[in-house]
């Protein structure tokens, strides 16, 4: 494999930002994996699909996104620029031609060839997210709670984006949309990707400055989730031309992303500064930031090979299989966990809209808290805190009344948002950044064999065990349907708990370096005297 990401600064100013901007977008694509049921009744009516069927080509398009193994060990080998491409690539084949299936061939394609396009592009989403987050982690080496809760918010709010385009543009055409679907991500691919390929670089601004663009990105993605959940909720009194201006604002919103490279000139910089001393305060900044990371690089650096050795890594996968397993166990059934607890029909997208919002707002959260505790609080806590919000959301709903629905649910879905704002910073912390797409990918991992034991192996069968006999088959107003997958889904959370605390303890001396220290001047740009830049300060 190809050892560490080249992350050099970048020969453009604010290059790594303008990476960052790129990779957001293209994490509208990787998220729409979750979009599956905005387009899928075209797919079902084209071919007069039962529901197991339907529910096939739904495991293979999960499937695809987390077993991206192969795909990490390609971006390790030739690079993110080729693994974004990569992806791209595959989501488009796979949107296009289900697009052509329905549209252009309806009823004639074999099923077969239909779970397979289903299985590449949800692995081209999967590809996009572990190059981008390769390339993010290796660009704000010092700043990777920040990218990371950053970048996984937003693709936690790709599926309420994409839906925004759907009503405004394409409604009630299903169809076309994925043919939408597939030229964005043809698109996003020719325009973006190279943009990725100038610009990436480390990031050479002051610690100040980075933090401050972050802080402003993470509420800016927060404002977004509030947003959008507003718009679900108020989803059936907008008319078209609500919906058009709503896709203004989305549309504002995302181009924002590309005022973060915009640079603030120093105050000392006047019209009497000459471009020598501009260059030489350039290049100790750029000095500084290259310093800092080398001192950031964590204490255990090892291959992807070599991190399969270690128990830290199957300890860590143990508890991200239980939590991220219990977790999409809650937000696939979420439509029917509702009316089955209520003991009676409900309006359920205010319901799914709610746990789509806490799960976003978790991802930036746990990211950003983490960063501003580092040196203070080891991330591996974070991950011992989401587990326990999670173990305790379905403890509620076993437990809790109709009215403790809500609470429970919102408990699990913010549990599940906060693990993935903490997994791929600490997949670098304890194993390294080389290899690191391969790494993640293994880590990625978890949620597919989660998914596969909580949610089709567990909730599933237990929900169609107890619905047939159910006079409002094939719905379910009674809490027998989900009773038990809580009470197995809890009981497991325990032990989950108890390993995420060993592991927290046992790594704690991962976090225990002491922070790098880091030249002022390149920490403060707001400091007026330039006559003391050669004072360091610790780095946080």
């Amino acid at each position: 494999m190809g050892g560490l990401v080249d992350a050099r600064p970048s020969k453009v100013k604010g290059g790594a930002w303008w990476t960052l901007a790129s990779s957001l977008s293209l994490m509208l694509i990787a998220g729409t994996i979750y979009g599956f049921g905005a387009w899928s009744p075209a797919l079902r009516d084209a071919y007069s699909m039962d529901q197991d069927t339907l529910d096939l080509l739904a495991v293979a398009s999960h499937i695809g996104n987390y077993v991206v193994v192969d795909s990490g060990m390609l971006t390790a080998k030739f690079g993110t620029v080729f693994g974004m491409s990569l992806g791209c690539a595959y989501a488009c084949i796979g949107y296009s031609f289900l697009w052509y299936s329905i549209s252009i061939v309806p009823g004639q394609v074999p099923t077969a060839l239909l779970v397979a396009a289903c299985w590449l592009f949800g692995h081209g989403c999967g590809t996009i997210d572990n190059a981008v987050m390769t390339q993010a982690l290796a660009d704000f080496k010092d700043y990777r709670g920040y990218a990371a809760g950053c970048l996984k918010a937003y693709f936690g709010l790709a599926t309420a984006t994409v839906s925004i385009i759907y009503e405004a543009v394409f409604r009630p055409d299903k169809s076309n949309f994925l043919l939408f679907l597939g030229i964005y991500s043809a698109v996003a691919g020719v325009s973006l990707v190279p943009v990725v390929a100038k610009t990436k670089g480390l990031v050479d601004e002051a610690s100040s400055t980075v933090e401050r663009k972050f802080r402003i990105l993470a509420f800016g993605l927060m404002s977004f989730a509030i947003y959008f959940f507003v718009i679900q909720i108020l989803r059936d009194m907008i008319s078209s031309t609500g919906w058009m201006i709503i896709l203004v604002s989305v549309g504002v919103g995302m181009a924002s992303f590309f005022l973060l490279p915009i640079r603030k000139r120093r105050r000392w910089i006047n019209d009497d500064t000459s471009e020598e001393d501009v260059q030489k305060w350039s290049d100790i900044s750029s000095f500084a930031s290259q310093a800092a990371s080398v001192a950031a690089t964590p204490p255990r650096e090892v291959t992807g090979l070599q991190m399969l050795s270690y128990v830290d890594f199957w300890m860590f996968m143990f508890v991200c299989v239980i939590a991220q397993g219990c977790g999409l166990a809650l937000l696939s059934n979420a439509a029917q966990i509702l009316p089955a607890l209520s003991g009676k029909e409900m309006e359920t997208t205010p319901f799914v809209a709610a746990i789509s919002v806490f799960n976003s707002l978790a991802r930036v959260c746990f990211g950003v808290l983490s960063e501003l505790l580092r040196g203070k609080v080891p991330r591996s806590w974070f991950l011992v805190a989401a587990v326990c919000l999670i173990t305790i959301g379905f403890a509620v709903l076993r437990l809790g009344g109709e009215t403790m629905v809500w609470k429970g649910a919102l408990l699990i879905g913010f549990g599940y948002g906060g693990l993935w704002g903490v997994q791929p910073p600490m997949v670098s912390e304890l194993f390294g950044l080389s290899d690191f797409s391969f790494k993640y990918s293994c880590s990625f991992a978890a949620a597919a064999v989660g998914s596969f034991i909580f949610n089709e192996g567990l909730a599933g069968p237990i929900f169609e065990k107890n619905v047939k006999d159910r006079p409002e088959f094939p719905n379910c107003y009674d809490r027998s349907c989900f009773d038990q997958t809580f009470v197995v889904a809890a009981s497991c959370g325990i032990p989950a708990i108890i390993v995420a605390v060993m592991l927290a303890i046992k790594t704690r001396w991962v976090y225990a370096a002491p922070p790098p220290e880091e030249n002022e001047s390149a920490s403060d740009e707001e400091d007026e005297a330039t006559t003391d830049s050669n004072e360091s300060t610790d780095h946080e």
